[in-house]
């Protein structure tokens, strides 16, 4: 279901045709992410960093037991874009990224679409050569 509530003369706000899913970091995950803490990164800073939910925009589907299923079913997707962002290096993922380890590693939310409250199209780009160098 796609709609608008109407706002000011120029401009609507748009219900978003995807889906919203966080992905938080559970304690497997966090130990494994730690050794990637940067020279000179305090405790608290690296805390923050490791514990911060990766979301995902998602298809849209009439029943979030469809969500479900595709996060289910896309959960490698998922969980080697959370380990690309803590380092591109694959050799150092680890081997198990099976469905059971990804639920070990992250306790998954669904939520509503989330509404685009951005005049300008929504638009995607493709990923950094480096992660954390977003421009």
């Amino acid at each position: 279901m796609i709609w608008s509530v109407p706002q000011e003369v120029d401009r609507e706000i748009w219900h978003a045709n995807r889906s919203l899913v966080l992905l938080y970091p559970l304690e497997p995950f966090v130990a494994w992410a730690r050794q990637f803490r940067e020279p000179g990164e305090g405790e608290e800073e690296l805390e923050a960093a490791i514990t911060r939910p990766f979301p995902f925009l998602v298809p849209l589907f009439d029943e979030v037991e469809e969500v479900w299923d595709w996060v289910e079913s896309n959960h490698a997707l998922l969980m080697e874009t959370a380990l690309w962002l803590w380092t591109p290096d694959e050799s150092r993922w680890p081997e198990d990224r099976s469905l059971e380890r990804f639920h070990e590693w992250f306790e998954v939310q669904i939520l509503e679409p989330p509404w685009d409250v951005v005049s300008e199209p929504l638009h995607s780009n493709p990923p950094p050569a480096e992660p954390n160098r977003w421009d």
